[in-house]
């Protein structure tokens, strides 16, 4: 049975395209090079003739300077190739380098032996009377050749490297905004269920009391602190002054809740800077936090001191209540201080703190915000 060619399929394997990118553009830049050499040196020597009273052939000149550079340029390309795409290049560019400088020399031989008749005899007479200068000439171009090669390949490659790794850097940041931006959204989310059930709670207690008019007033209170959040929760950054006001509101809320048992006081709310800025509820859970170690773990009364103070890069917020001394134990910190912590970590990466102190009669939260945002 007779079988077509076309019914063969090809074991030849396709050339790959990688040689033009890896060869094609180094070999079109040494041949730009060594053409530019080539018309120089033709430019040389004819203007030398000239002065001497003699007029060559400009275009003669030039495509003998050409035929007799064309090796550099394939040596060019040769090295540059070495030095970039293989591990180890020396000993190749070493071997490269030491047969190029001898097939360079039968070659020159062989262009001065076509003058004369070429003949295998005329080519070795050549080469036996070439001047050393000549040998001299192409032992000068090949080192310098290889350095040109070795230090524009070097200079590529440090190039790509700092290319590589700024993109590398962008993409990391990209990373990390990307990650922090989610972390913000799963604690926002999570902040306002968790602020609205304690509203809720403190509003439920006045309802218990069966005082109509406190749990009117209290929801009126409410409304406004849910205002504020459900507009300040979409925003990254709020005036901190409008996080103070909102602290003073949720406290009236409470002392509605507590009576007389609750007494607040405040201090340096005229040393806020106008233009500072913090992320939104971030000052509500030390004041929740003050009324869980004091007024819920006993029935005697407690106090909560609100204290700002401003130094030339911070701006502290102290909020401090009494604890009664037979208050139970420390039930913790709790949702709010330590979504607080991970908020201050992802908004001022580092450069805010949240520190407390416990002591046998009060219960100290310092926090530090830093005056300018580190966006």
């Amino acid at each position: 049975m007779m079988t077509t060619a076309s019914a063969i399929p090809s074991t030849t394997p396709r050339p790959s395209p990688h040689w033009r990118s890896t060869l094609l553009p180094p070999l079109l830049a040494n041949l730009a090079v060594w053409t530019a050499v080539a018309g120089v040196h033709a430019a040389s020597v004819w203007s030398d003739a000239l002065r001497r009273g003699r007029a060559p052939d400009a275009l003669d000149l030039l495509g003998g300077y050409l035929v007799a550079y064309a090796p550099w340029v394939l040596l060019g390309a040769t090295l540059h190739v070495l030095h970039r795409h293989t591990a180890r290049p020396w000993r190749g560019v070493l071997l490269v380098s030491f047969v190029f400088l001898i097939l360079e020399l039968v070659y020159q031989a062989v262009l001065i032996a076509a003058d004369t008749g070429l003949s295998p005899a005329s080519v070795v007479a050549a080469l036996r009377d070439m001047p050393m200068i000549f040998r001299l000439i192409d032992l000068a171009l090949l080192l310098a050749t290889n350095a040109v090669a070795y230090a524009v390949v070097a200079v590529r490659t440090q190039r790509d490297a700092a290319e590589l790794e700024r993109r590398l850097h962008a993409d990391n940041l990209q990373l990390r905004l990307e990650l922090e931006q989610q972390r913000l959204q799963g604690l926002r989310a999570q902040l306002e269920p968790h602020f609205l059930y304690n509203a809720l709670n403190a509003i439920s207690g006045l309802v218990r009391s069966d005082d109509r008019g406190l749990a009117l007033t209290a929801l009126q209170q409410l409304s406004r602190l849910l205002r504020y959040a459900t507009t300040a929760v979409s925003r990254d950054w709020v005036p901190l002054s409008d996080e103070i006001a909102f602290l003073q509101e949720y406290l009236a809320l409470q002392q509605l809740r507590f009576g007389a048992r609750l007494e607040v006081v405040y201090e340096g709310l005229d040393n806020v800077p106008s233009d500072q800025e913090s992320p939104p509820l971030l000052l509500q859970p030390l004041a929740e936090n003050a009324v869980r170690h004091g007024l819920e773990t006993s029935d005697a009364a407690s106090r909560i001191r609100v204290r700002i103070e401003t130094s030339d890069d911070v701006t502290t917020v102290l909020v401090s209540n009494s604890v009664p001394a037979d208050a139970a134990p420390n039930p913790g910190l709790g949702v709010g201080l330590g979504t607080l912590r991970d908020r201050l970590a992802v908004a001022y990466h580092g450069r805010a703190t949240l520190t407390t102190v416990a002591a046998t009669d009060r219960f100290d939260v310092h926090l530090s915000l830093p005056l300018q945002n580190d966006d």
